[in-house]
């Protein structure tokens, strides 16, 4: 069946060093302890925001690589940067948006950090059976989890593509691509728009709480880089109301 079917990672090279687990959430609306919709903030905006933190350390200990894990269900994910708390909130499409930020997320990485010979990659591990079902509500729900013990991926299984991404060779000029069992697959045109790349990872710095620019803005003058006192507190005005947002909608 196609849902289990894997090609493994062949590569004998050895990964030696520390790993970082990072969890998912697929469920129902809640929102983040800073009051973001949780689905974009656990499964993009935490990645995000370690990975920024770790930038340094990656660019030391260059050639570097960071795979994101991203589903090819992210056709159905729709990045609206006016609607971020998902008012009209569906688990599907909650997933789907944070699937899709994280493919705009690798292609711009890639596009700033590759002269640092740090390269990005996002993965679809495949239909996996793990515990992130377990939210699913209703009798579809049960179904689901049911059917996921006998025709999906075992986590060994879904692991192969991560994992090849991690150790093979040769994976240099497929930086910022993403990957299905093991081999580059297609992706949607929008993935890979400049703008929406750039304004994600603006609004990802701001949301973070982090005080960078963009590089290509740091090119340009002082008068145009610098933000006023007004505009300053405007910008956080907008940030606390987007937090009392989603907070006051997940409490309903």
């Amino acid at each position: 069946m196609y849902l289990r079917w894997t090609v493994k990672c062949k590569s004998e090279n050895r990964l030696d060093g520390k790993t970082v687990l990072i969890t998912g959430y697929f469920g129902p609306k809640a929102a983040t302890v800073d009051g973001y919709e949780r689905t974009f903030g656990v499964n993009y905006l935490g990645h995000f925001y370690l990975t920024y933190l770790l930038h340094d350390l990656l660019m030391k200990s260059a050639p570097s690589r960071i795979i994101n894990l991203s589903s090819n269900y992210y056709v159905k994910g729709k990045l609206d940067f006016n609607d971020l708390p998902l008012v009209n909130y569906d688990m599907m499409d909650a997933y789907s948006r944070s699937k899709l930020a994280i493919l705009h997320f690798t292609v711009e990485a890639h596009r700033m950090w590759s002269w640092e010979a740090i390269w990005t990659f996002s993965v679809h591990p495949g239909c996996v059976a793990t515990s992130v079902l377990r939210r699913y509500p209703g009798l579809f729900g049960k179904i689901l989890r049911a059917f996921s013990a006998f025709m999906f991926k075992s986590s060994d299984d879904g692991c192969q593509t991560v994992v090849y991404c991690a150790v093979a060779d040769g994976l240099r000029e497929e930086s910022g691509k993403f990957f299905e069992n093991c081999r580059v697959g297609p992706t949607k045109d929008y993935v890979r728009d400049k703008a929406v790349c750039k304004n994600l990872w603006l609004l990802s710095l701001h949301l973070c709480g982090l005080d960078e620019t963009h590089p290509e803005n740091k090119s340009e003058s002082a008068a145009t880089n610098s933000l006023s006192n007004s505009e300053t507190e405007a910008g956080s005005v907008n940030r606390r109301q987007m937090v009392k947002e989603t907070n006051s909608r997940s409490d309903r």
